[in-house]
Formats: structure tokens, sequence, C-alpha cells
């Protein structure tokens, strides 16, 4: 018994030790998704004409940040945080070539000892995709997402994913 009690004692020692050690890392919100305002809202512009089967297109995606709250950049500059990253439906028809984020702001917040790359307001991510030389049809639905992580200056929310889904024009 005088063992497990000094094994106890040492454990509790080693435990505050490593958490008072720790390097600092932002704070998550304890909420739940349903808890959890939204923050974000995509706009999906598709290309203003219709496209041919091989044909390059570009559309762009209008993300709308709430005031009061940022979003990581792609690139946030702490590892600990999730980057913002847009995602399509993998699909046979459509080649996703390249996916275009504008630069990022950098900003110091209480949470972190070093500048972060974030994005705020409105912002939009270029998409530049390839519909396959076979395609046959009139349209195309190709779903996505974005995936982000919010915060405000003090503390930052569980990463979400935004579903959305582009409708495109096809002309044979």
């Amino acid at each position: 018994m005088k063992h497990s009690k000094i094994a106890l004692i040492v454990l509790t020692i080693t435990g505050l030790f490593f958490f008072f050690s720790a390097p600092a890392s932002p704070q998550l919100l304890d909420t739940q998704k349903k808890d959890q305002p939204e923050i974000l809202a995509v706009r999906v512009i598709p290309p203003a004409k219709a496209v041919s089967p091989g044909e390059t297109l570009e559309l762009t995606l209008e993300l709308n940040i709430t005031p009061g709250y940022h979003i990581n950049a792609q690139k946030p500059e702490d590892e600990l945080l999730i980057p913002t990253s847009v995602e399509f439906k993998e699909l046979p028809v459509v080649e996703v070539k390249e996916i275009i984020f504008p630069p990022a702001v950098k900003k110091k917040f209480k949470f972190s000892e070093k500048m972060l790359s974030v994005y705020e307001g409105q912002i939009k991510v270029k998409v530049r995709l390839k519909l396959a030389d076979d395609f046959c049809g009139s349209s195309l639905e190709l779903p996505g997402q974005v995936r982000y992580q919010a915060c405000n200056n003090e503390a930052c929310l569980r990463p979400m994913s935004l579903p959305f889904k582009v409708n495109l024009k096809v002309i044979s």
C-alpha cells in the first residue's frame, strides 16, 4: 500500500510537470456542432457560359466569414491549427487542376505567441477544373466541401466542413 501511494504521488507530479511545461496551444471552445455559430457561408460562382467536353474552366468560391471571427489560412503558420482547404468529390469526368487561395493576413492573437496567417471578411478562392473529353450530358453536378477552423481573438472552435455543390452547364 505504501508503494502505491508513492507511485500515485510520482504520477501526479509528473502529470503536473508535463501540463505546465507543454507549449501553449490554441484553446478549443467547448461547443458542439449544433451550438456552434454559423461562421462561414460559401457561394459558388460558376463560369458565365457553358463549357465543352475537354475544356478547362474556372469557378470561384466566395467565402464569407462572420465579423469577429477569422478562419485559418491554407498555411496557418502553426502546426496545431487546421488549415482551410477545398475538396471535391472525385469523379472520373472532371479533374481538379488547381485551387488558388488569396494571400492571407498575418495577425497576432492571445492564444498564440507567433503571427498567424488567417482569412477575414470575404475571400475568393479560384478553382481550375478540366472536363473529360468524353463527357456526355448537358450538365454536371460537382459536390465539394470547405474544411476550416474558425477562431475569434481568444480561442478557436472545432474544425468544421461546409458542403457545397456546383452545377456546370455543358454543351456538346
